[in-house]
């Protein structure tokens, strides 16, 4: 395959990573449980759930929004690189100088 190939397949592949992405999500819960954010691996929010006890206590609130908000984005972000890597590895012709 020549190397408009090998970039269009690698540009195919790296699309097919993007709606497998956009189509697989998670929930990540606040460590006391009160707040869970399912979102998907692209980092669309689908859904919060925040326990009817921590409605009265807005400061608490923010800061579990916050942190659950911070765990779950950087999932997605670790997530992402990684299968880019490993995209750009089985799609691309060895580049030198450039290491996956």
């Amino acid at each position: 395959m020549d190397m408009m190939g090998k970039l269009q397949s690698a540009q195919e592949n790296f699309n097919k990573l993007k709606e497998r992405l956009d189509s697989n999500s998670f929930t990540e819960t606040s460590s006391d449980g009160t707040v869970s954010i399912t979102l998907t691996e692209l980092a669309t929010i689908k859904d919060i759930q925040i326990a009817a006890g921590l409605l009265a206590d807005k400061d608490q609130l923010e800061d579990t929004l916050v942190v659950t908000l911070n765990k779950a984005l950087e999932k997605v972000k670790q997530n992402a690189m990684e299968e880019a890597k490993k995209t750009a590895k089985e799609s691309l012709p060895p580049i030198p100088g450039l290491s996956f």
